[in-house]
This record gives C-alpha cells, sequence and structure tokens, in this order.
C-alpha cells in the first residue's frame, strides 16, 4: 500500500471511527451524564449519583477487563473477528436507543443501558483495533491509527454539535423541551453510528485462518501461554502498564468532565461549548500528532502529552469560571488524539501480528478496561472528602505513574 493511497478497506476502517465516537461524545462524555443529574437521578442526592454512575464504568470496564482478552485470543483462532464485531457493536446501538424510552427518577434503567451501552463499545473496540494490524503494513500504523481518531473527532463532533443546536433551541427543531431534544439525541447516535458501520461491514473480509475446533479452550490456553512467557514480551509488559496508568487518566478526565463542571456551578450550556471545542480542536490537531510521530515517533507523542495533561490537572485546582473550563477544553482537544492515536499505533509495532487480537484484547483490559481505576478512586475520594475538587488528585497521580513508567519503553523494539 502506497503513502498516497489507501484501501478500501482502510477508508471504511478510518469512517467508522466517524460513528462510534458519537457515542463516546454525545452519550459518555455530554448527555448522558448531564441528562443523568438533571433528569433521571434528579430525585437523589448530586453526590450520590456522581458515586452511582462511577461504580457503574466501574463494573463494565471489570467486565471488559476478564473478557476483552479472550474476545481477541477467539478471533485469533476462528474467522468470527468480522461477527462477533457487528454483532458487539448493534447491541451496543440498541442500549443506546432504549435510553430515549427511559422515564424522569428512573436512574437505575438509564445506568443499566448506559453500562451495557459501555461495555460493548469498549469489547468491540478489541477488534477494531486488531483489524487495523489486518488492513494496512506496520509503516502506516502511525498515520492510519491517527486519522481514524481525527475523522472521528470530527464526526463525533459534527453530530454533537447537530445534538448540541437541539438542545439549546428545541423549538426549531419541533421539540417541546430541552428534556426532548436530549433524548432524541440518543436516538440519533444510534442512527448515525449505525450508517457508519455498513462501509466496514461490507468491505472488511476476514483473514484466511486455521480454524480449531476447540476455540474456547485453545483461546484460554493461548492467553495463559501468553502471560506465562511475559519475559519474552518484557517491553510489551511494560508498555502496558504505563499505558494502563496513563490512559486511566485520559478516560476519566473524559467520564466526568461534565459532572465535575456541574458540581463547579457551571451550566449546561457552558458544559455544551466546552465539548464542541474539544472535537474540533482535536480533528487538526490529531493529524498533526500523526505527523511527528511518522516521523518522530510516537513514544515523544506521548510523553509530551502527558505533561500537558498534568498542567491541566494542576490548572484545575484553580478552576472558577467558564472561561477558564473553555481554555482547559482546548488543551484537552490538542492532545488527547495524538495520546490515544500514539498509544495504539506504538502498541500495534510492538507485538507480534498473528496475534493481534489477543494483545489488542489485553491492551484494551490494561487501558478502556483498566480505566476502572480511575472512576474507583474517584468514588472514593468522593465518598470520603465529599469533595468534587479533591477528585483530581488520584488523576494527577495517575498521569505521573504513567510517565515515569514509560520512559523504560525500549521502541528500538518496534517493527
Amino acid at each position: 500500500m502506497s503513502n498516497s493511497k489507501l484501501s478500501k478497506e482502510v477508508k471504511a476502517w478510518i469512517s467508522y471511527d466517524l460513528g462510534n465516537s458519537a457515542f463516546a461524545t454525545t452519550v459518555v462524555a455530554a448527555f448522558f451524564p448531564i441528562f443523568y443529574n438533571q433528569f433521571w437521578a434528579s430525585n437523589i442526592d448530586s453526590v450520590l449519583s456522581a458515586e452511582y454512575l462511577s461504580w457503574t464504568l466501574v463494573i463494565s470496564n471489570v467486565a471488559l477487563l476478564f473478557t476483552a482478552p479472550l474476545i481477541g485470543a477467539v478471533t485469533d483462532i476462528s474467522k468470527t473477528t468480522k461477527k462477533l464485531f457487528i454483532s458487539m457493536v448493534l447491541i451496543s446501538i440498541i442500549c443506546v436507543g432504549l435510553l430515549f424510552f427511559v422515564e424522569a427518577g428512573s436512574w437505575i434503567y438509564a445506568l443499566v443501558f448506559f453500562g451495557i451501552a459501555n461495555y460493548f463499545f469498549s469489547a468491540s473496540n478489541v477488534l477494531y483495533d486488531k483489524i487495523l494490524v489486518q488492513i494496512t503494513s506496520p509503516d502506516l500504523f502511525s498515520k492510519i491509527s491517527g486519522y481514524g481518531y481525527a475523522w472521528g473527532y470530527f464526526g463525533g463532533g459534527l453530530l454533537f454539535l447537530i445534538n448540541a443546536l437541539m438542545s439549546l433551541n428545541p423549538e426549531l427543531f419541533g421539540l417541546s423541551s430541552q428534556a426532548e431534544a436530549i433524548r432524541w439525541s440518543f436516538i440519533t447516535v444510534s442512527i448515525w453510528w449505525s450508517i457508519f458501520l455498513l462501509p466496514l461491514s461490507i468491505t472488511y473480509k476476514e483473514r484466511d485462518i486455521q480454524s480449531s475446533k476447540k476455540v474456547l479452550s485453545r483461546s484460554l490456553g493461548n492467553i495463559f501461554s501468553t502471560l506465562k512467557s511475559i519475559p519474552e514480551y518484557k517491553n510489551v509488559f511494560i508498555f502496558l502498564i504505563a499505558f494502563f496508568l496513563f490512559i486511566d487518566g485520559v478516560h476519566t478526565v473524559m467520564a466526568l468532565a461534565s459532572t465535575f463542571a456541574l458540581n463547579l456551578g457551571l451550566d449546561t450550556s457552558s458544559i455544551i461549548i466546552a465539548l464542541i471545542l474539544v472535537q474540533f480542536i482535536a480533528f487538526p490537531s490529531t493529524i498533526m500528532w500523526s505527523y511527528i510521530a511518522e516521523k518522530r515517533g510516537d513514544k515523544l507523542v506521548i510523553n509530551i502529552s502527558i505533561v500537558i495533561y498534568i498542567a491541566i490537572i494542576l490548572f484545575s485546582f484553580s478552576l472558577s469560571n467558564s472561561t477558564e473550563f473553555y481554555i482547559l477544553a482546548s488543551l484537552v482537544g490538542f492532545v488527547q488524539g495524538g495520546i490515544q492515536g500514539s498509544s495504539r499505533s506504538l502498541f500495534a509495532k510492538l507485538i507480534p501480528p498473528e496475534k493481534a487480537g489477543e494483545f489488542f484484547g489485553i491492551f484494551n483490559t490494561f487501558g478502556k478496561a483498566g480505566a476502572f481505576m480511575g472512576p474507583a478512586l474517584v468514588g472514593i475520594f468522593l465518598a470520603i472528602f465529599k469533595n468534587t475538587i479533591v477528585m483530581l488528585l488520584p488523576i494527577l497521580i495517575l498521569f505521573v505513574l504513567g510517565l515515569i513508567v514509560l520512559y523504560f519503553v525500549d521502541t528500538d523494539e518496534v517493527i
């Protein structure tokens, strides 16, 4: 594959991120936490509702912790990558759509649908990441991985902008209230996501592999075999520990930013504007970071991004108004795609290609599923101190530790 021309599979892979990013943006980062606090959980204490949301994220991520490696390992020895990927995405899409029907005060149903959607969204990403290794060559990993995140921010941001306008001006869309507009936003995410799933569903072709008759037992055996041979993959696992720490901080910032802002007294409009800033700043910034990663290496991009995140957290301790919140949001948008794209690309270069599913299952276990630590620590700090400012401290520690461990990753071993 040349640098100038991308295959249909690669283009479809990149375009899928336009669809699934709508879940991460409109649902996870924006409207679910806002609507959860102000509509579904309006009948319970605000600190208690924040604890429940944090623990919902913990439960869905811990579930992935135990299943992600198995999902990847199964697809490495059976032609099930495409079937499993589509099935998991569809379950998540359906659960997001069901949020439209949840009535005010029904916070339990809202958390159940959200938790299931979050789990299958994360589980499907195990196979989405694996597909990257199959459809392109290592010299293009940084570029394609970055492009996926970049266009994801654009697509997720575009739909979120439409939904934001709908929520701020519901009468222009023939809706009676902001609450009705936000409920309809969950339907738009389901439709949008489904549309961008189609190209990848059509163009991606399963790779020929020698299938095993005892898929489950052999998959478990492969996972244990890999874990026993950690010394052989020492560099990979050092990176995974670093990734577990710093990406945990990234996911926690994304998941709890809206809740933090609401507890500071910022209104819904300020949060929506900040999230739009993140998306549209992240689009060109992520392309820029992918170019730097291609020329100077993924590890450099990750290091710079972590340092900026640490600065963001330190500034957040004194956050007092919407203007400062917008500045922080812009900084997050500037680095978020870079740290995500380069992490996936660097890991893809470190692992054996024939075990891509298994290793990306472990990658998502340490990363997306490993994000249980951040929300869990935040939940514990909230329960003890009853102060939303203090909840920033564990996030800061995660970034600092991640930076230290990343220093020991030897990038001379990349493919």
